[in-house]
């Protein structure tokens, strides 16, 4: 029986995975032709409306995402059917609302915000993005339902799909519009809303869809108080949304205010455009883990707490095992990677994105392991204590930006520092608490040493080519087939090393964390 929730658990989560990286890809790919169409500057406008648009959208959703896949899940599991309908159409209506409420921000005070960002040629913008607002916001609802049943597919998809529209829509409007920098930029964020609106399209056929296949039985039981239960899970869940949020709207406002060698918004272009892009790929490959342990764990928090430990073993070896060389790999390969991927940029750009993702490249372990743990605590109703841990590591990155950033010596590299260190401290602080409050516990040995192995043995490969053939490792065809071998070297070592035990009947306890 275990067996066959650990392989349900790992499907869920593979999808959810897969069709994240392919969403990041398209993206990533997206943005090395755009990059190369529209310069820098183009992309430093572009990344501006983000951090605004990103912060307004958490509000909107409320956390209610998590809410939702959490508590259908648990009801689910209870068999209290007449529930779980009542948590949808409670969620319709509240993020209707809220969505409309997120759209009318953006519009109305869209100067207001480019001027407290430093740029005012972004004003238009927030006006052609904010009907996304409430799309994601209605999207959000039925992913919740989804989610809880470990229904990956169409969050999958949808993902596949937004980014598609996007691509073609930014590519098509920086061919028709450039060299209007500004007019281009408008059609990109343009191509956000209609991707959004196609998205929830999606999502409310495909609801309707299974809602037919489904043979739940029906209950006139009236239920009462979903709404407070909901919003009481949900607030900590967005105050932790708007921290994380927040802290990029800062991060945005104080390279552009602080930085004081070179073009601010062209640097702040290359640190969220080009790096961010790279980084976005592991974390977006990972994510499915943290999504699909949430609802896993509430339902098996509700059965036995030994259940909740197996599936929580099994997500932090996941989560270690795909982002750990994820993150040495790009640490390493930083400059290779950006010269095939970002060739329009000068070689001046190129050096400065490639020393932001080495110095940022640990982040991503650090972060995927956060979202996994973050999950954890929201399965165990403990969502104020992520919200916690989101806070104080933004304090941390806040306060190292503001040391690092106005020193002519590091001035841009002080975000690739300030992220890592983030990240680093508030997954730190999410294990201990997790291990000493919650005593869950995960084995050293699967989860850490032997990924750590192997991709130690990826990194001596990758640092061979690098010195005895550097010429190959820089072309084209080198990069790819380097990148290729890593790949194969460590999966095939950890196969070879043989298959992890999540099938046992018991989470060994020594070694722990």
């Amino acid at each position: 029986m275990h067996q066959e929730k650990s392989k349900s658990f790992v499907k869920s989560a593979l999808l959810l995975s897969v069709g994240g990286l392919l969403a990041k890809l398209l993206g990533a790919f997206y943005r090395i032709p755009l990059t190369n169409m529209i310069g820098s500057y183009g992309m430093g406008l572009y990344q501006l409306v983000f951090p605004p648009y990103i912060l307004v959208l958490t509000l909107a959703c409320f956390g209610m995402q998590s809410a939702i896949s959490k508590l259908t899940a648990e009801n689910l599991q209870m068999g209290n059917y007449s529930k779980t309908k009542a948590l949808f159409l409670t969620g319709l209506k509240v993020l209707g609302a809220t969505g409309i409420l997120g759209t009318l921000v953006l519009m109305l005070f869209s100067r207001a915000i480019a001027q407290g960002q430093g740029n005012v040629d972004t004003t238009v913008y927030f006006g052609a993005v904010a009907p996304s607002v409430l799309f994601v916001a209605m999207q959000v609802v039925f992913k919740g339902y989804f989610q809880a049943r470990l229904k990956m597919l169409p969050s999958a998809l949808t993902a596949v799909f937004e980014q598609l529209i996007k691509l073609i829509i930014g590519l098509g409007s920086a061919y028709l519009f450039m060299p209007d920098v500004k007019m281009a930029v408008l059609g990109m964020v343009l191509g956000i809303s209609i991707s959004e609106f196609v998205s929830l399209t999606i999502l409310v056929v495909w609801f309707f869809v299974a809602k037919k296949k489904e043979n739940l039985p029906q209950s006139s039981l009236k239920v009462v108080g979903v709404g407070k239960e909901l919003f009481m899970l949900a607030l900590p869940v967005a105050a932790g949304g708007f921290v994380m949020q927040l802290s990029q709207v800062i991060d945005s406002a104080m390279v552009v205010n602080l930085v004081t060698v070179g073009n601010a918004t062209s640097l702040y272009g290359l640190w969220s455009g080009p790096v961010n892009s790279m980084l976005g790929l592991p974390v977006s490959l990972a994510s499915g883990v943290a999504m699909t342990a949430l609802p896993k764990m509430s339902k098996d928090n509700v059965s036995s707490h030994q259940e909740s430990n197996k599936t929580y073993s099994l997500a932090m070896r996941l989560s270690f095992t795909i982002a750990l060389p994820c993150s040495l790999g790009l640490i390493i390969l930083s400059r290779p990677i950006l010269s095939l991927l970002y060739g329009g940029l000068s070689p001046q750009e190129i050096e400065v994105s490639a020393r932001l993702l080495s110095l940022s490249g640990l982040a991503v372990l650090f972060q995927v392991m956060l979202m996994t743990q973050v999950s954890v605590l929201q399965a165990y109703s403990k969502p104020y204590v992520s919200t916690t841990i989101l806070a104080s590591g933004v304090v941390v990155k806040a306060v190292v930006n503001l040391v690092l950033l106005p020193n002519a010596q590091i001035n841009i590299y002080g975000s690739a520092i300030s992220e890592t260190i983030c990240y680093l401290f508030a997954c730190a602080f999410a294990i201990i608490y997790t291990t000493s409050k919650l005593k869950l516990r995960f084995d050293v040995t699967e989860t850490v040493l032997k990924p750590l192995a192997c991709t130690l043995a990826m990194t001596l490969l990758i640092t061979l080519f690098c010195v005895f053939k550097s010429e190959f490792v820089f072309s084209s065809l080198g990069t790819i087939l380097l990148v290729a071998l890593s790949g194969v070297v460590y999966f095939g070592l950890l196969i070879a090393w043989g298959k992890p035990k999540v099938e046992q009947k018991e989470i060994r306890h020594e070694p722990t964390i």
